[in-house]
């Protein structure tokens, strides 16, 4: 009965933070819609906070990448797409440079990722397999599906002009698309710091090399 009680409780404030996951979105249009007045513009709360979210997202990963040998090329990897899709946001920022200056900087940060990953095949893919047999991985998953597929179709100018016909408002709809991304964005931030925190908590397996230079600095001090 006490580990029934303990499970319970246990889902229970799993359930109250997924709660919060999904109020949070809400919460920041509200913030941009009535405190603010920006129309969830290029610079609302609700973009810097995607962007923060991306940013924290790929840093996670970079960490875990200098900590843990074992996962480094998969983790260069997910945060070589997470920057990657950082990058695609700020596309205006960097069109001020020159135009399509993002498209290449993302062409050069996928190619990096994706060569380090296949120089690196032979960990590239147990690391992968690890993430995604993981909650978070399943968590994150459905971020990005949630990201680059539904909020994509949810966001088709067409389907909010056939709904609101001679009242469409371009706003209307980037707000619900915004809000969906940003949702997206708070499962991939929530997936990527706690794969990364389990990961660092775990003990490092040591390399063949590594084991052998351990095992002849005991002997040497013996």
């Amino acid at each position: 009965m006490k580990k029934d009680l303990l499970f319970l409780l246990a889902h229970a404030r799993r359930t109250a933070v997924f709660a919060l996951v999904a109020a949070l979105p809400v919460a920041l249009l509200y913030i941009d819609i009535h405190w603010l007045k920006d129309g969830v513009g290029e610079w609302s709360v609700v973009e810097l906070t995607q962007l923060g979210f991306l940013l924290a997202s790929a840093l996670a990963f970079l960490r875990l990448a200098r900590r843990r040998p074992e996962d480094r090329a998969a983790a260069l990897l997910v945060a070589g797409l997470f920057a990657s899709m950082l990058v695609r946001e700020l596309d205006a920022l960097w069109d001020l440079l020159f135009h399509g200056c993002w498209q290449l900087m993302v062409a050069l940060i996928a190619s990096s990722a994706l060569i380090n990953a296949w120089r690196d095949r032979a960990r590239t893919l147990p690391a992968m397999v690890r993430l995604l047999s993981t909650r978070a991985g399943t968590v994150m998953t459905v971020g990005i599906v949630l990201l680059v597929v539904y909020s994509r179709l949810f966001g088709l100018t067409v389907i909010w002009q056939g709904l609101l016909s001679d009242g469409y408002v371009r706003v209307v709809k980037n707000a619900a698309e915004e809000g969906t991304e940003l949702l997206a964005y708070t499962f991939i931030l929530g997936a990527s710091l706690s794969y990364a925190a389990q990961r660092l908590r775990h003990p490092s397996r040591r390399t063949g090399t590594e084991a052998i230079r351990g095992d002849a600095g005991v002997a040497s001090r013996r």
